[in-house]
């Protein structure tokens, strides 16, 4: 009774039975509640069509429905892991994956992908590129997605082909040189100039620039204004030399400093920089210089601590800093809305307060911290997330809320303190939570020790028992109206 009353509150109610038009109303609606119920438990799939021959895809596509598009792609990830597939994210493609990205609509034959461009809509377009879509791929009416921008005349989305699929660099005002005898005004009207694209206006600056007297040869190689100091590394060379979206620096002889040059290398995506053993102990404000950062990675240094210029790295998505000796996640981590991945084992964090924000979390593995809680974390909100590690901290209370994580497939709490598990974790569905360690932990319940000694995975077995605790109402610390009203004031909240 008490299981059926969970789902009743979680579950919304599907009156009249026509989960297809719920599905599809809940697309265009935007509901993302019906549209989660529908992929997981109404039967539905994403290749489910309509009856105009539309799947779920092509019709958030057309109609510029960011978080439903997002909402399906994710449960075709999950899908795709589940059978043992890659992640749909990124260049590496799996062939079924493309399969079900690419589908085409019974119509004109026209993909998801081609959709978004052809009504303009640049986050869906972004979206399906990130997932695979294919650029080359022609509907029956022998058109590309670029050919359907072109056809009508979305600026935006043929500007985003014509970039490589590289988002629009940005103008920073330090890049701009000063002109002798510009006031303060026309200076602010020539930078909005240059952003807005405005070429005649910003071919002043050009023009200025042109005029000036010519410097020695020696000292325009030192420092260009626009790009920083003339780089050493022959990696940043390279870099720069050939526009590349990766730079990879790892330095094993006896550099005792970066290059500074590296901070000036704004249009690099990717980043990966290792030095030698003790001696990257923080990162420089200039950090926030590389704004077209989507992953940066800084594991086995000396750092310990993050600057909160990361907070300007807005386009972040990927977040290594394994084995470093940083204490604290800075608080502007929390303007970091896109961060899916972050990994920071093996260092020294106390706390994960300043997550609070991410919640397009898809991995956070925290393993060998000082952690005693993960208190912080907007369970419910994480609708994407699908691995948690924190093994080997000092973990000693679970929030009972952790079983509100409906997408997790592993969860790695092993060598802590936890003494009691919350009944709510009954919640979880062993269909989706594959993986549960708990090993080295001082469970005080007889059976949950004796299930988990058994040597093997033990997360049917633990989830029915917790369920088992849960009806029976032993261990339970809140009424379900108590719940409700804190699910309300969350929603307001929200």
């Amino acid at each position: 009774k008490n299981r059926l009353q969970f789902l009743s509150r979680v579950m919304p109610h599907k009156g009249g039975g026509d989960k297809a038009g719920q599905f599809w109303d809940s697309i265009r609606s935007q509901n993302q509640k019906t549209l989660h119920w529908c992929l997981n438990y109404g039967g539905i799939s994403p290749s489910t069509r309509d009856d105009d021959g539309y799947t779920g895809l092509h019709i958030a596509a057309m109609g510029g429905k960011v978080r439903s598009l997002e909402t399906i792609l994710d449960h075709i990830r999950r899908m795709v892991l589940s059978r043992g597939g890659g992640d749909i994210r990124g260049t590496g493609r799996n062939k079924r994956t493309a399969e079900e990205i690419d589908e085409k609509d019974d119509d004109k034959g026209m993909t998801a992908f081609h959709h978004a461009c052809a009504g303009g809509h640049y986050e869906c377009v972004k979206l399906l590129h990130e997932c695979g879509a294919s650029w080359t791929l022609k509907s029956d009416e022998k058109l590309t997605a670029l050919e359907y921008a072109k056809k009508a005349k979305k600026e935006e989305v043929v500007k985003w082909f014509e970039r490589g699929g590289e988002e629009e660099e940005e103008v920073y005002e330090d890049d701009i040189p000063e002109i002798p005898g510009e006031t303060a005004a026309e200076r602010r009207k020539r930078i909005k100039a240059l952003r807005a694209g405005n070429e005649k206006f910003a071919s002043l600056g050009k023009k200025a620039e042109d005029e000036k007297p010519e410097q020695s040869e020696s000292k325009t190689n030192d420092f260009d204004p626009g790009r920083g100091p003339a780089p050493i590394w022959e990696e940043i060379k390279a870099c720069r030399a050939e526009n590349r979206a990766d730079l990879i620096c790892i330095k094993t002889e006896k550099e005792t400093e970066v290059d500074p040059s590296l901070w000036h290398c704004r249009h690099v995506n990717n980043l990966k920089l290792r030095m030698p053993p003790g001696v990257l102990t923080q990162l420089p404000p200039q950090l926030s210089y590389l704004r077209s950062l989507t992953t940066l990675i800084v594991s086995h240094n000396a750092l310990t601590a993050l600057p909160d210029e990361l907070g300007k790295l807005v386009q972040l998505k990927n977040i290594e800093l394994t084995d470093n000796k940083v204490q604290a996640f800075p608080e502007a981590m929390q303007n970091l809305e896109h961060v899916e991945v972050i990994d920071a084992c093996r260092n020294m964090i106390q706390d994960v307060k300043a997550l609070k924000g991410l919640v397009n979390l898809v991995t956070l593995k925290l393993d060998q911290n000082q952690l005693r809680s993960l208190d912080g974390l907007q369970y419910k909100k994480l609708t994407r997330l699908v691995t948690l590690s924190a093994s080997h901290n000092q973990i000693a209370k679970l929030d009972e809320k952790l079983g509100r994580l409906s997408a997790l497939t592993a969860l790695g709490l092993s060598h802590n303190s936890i003494a009691e598990l919350p009944v709510e974790l009954g919640e979880f569905k062993e269909k989706v939570l594959l993986s549960f360690t708990l090993d080295d932990n001082p469970i005080k319940d007889s059976k949950v020790r004796k299930i988990l000694e058994k040597g093997r995975a033990p997360v049917k077995e633990l989830l029915q028992h917790l369920r088992k605790e849960q009806e029976s109402g032993k261990g339970r610390k809140k009424k379900a109206k108590d719940e409700d009203e804190e699910d309300e004031e969350e929603e307001e909240e929200e």
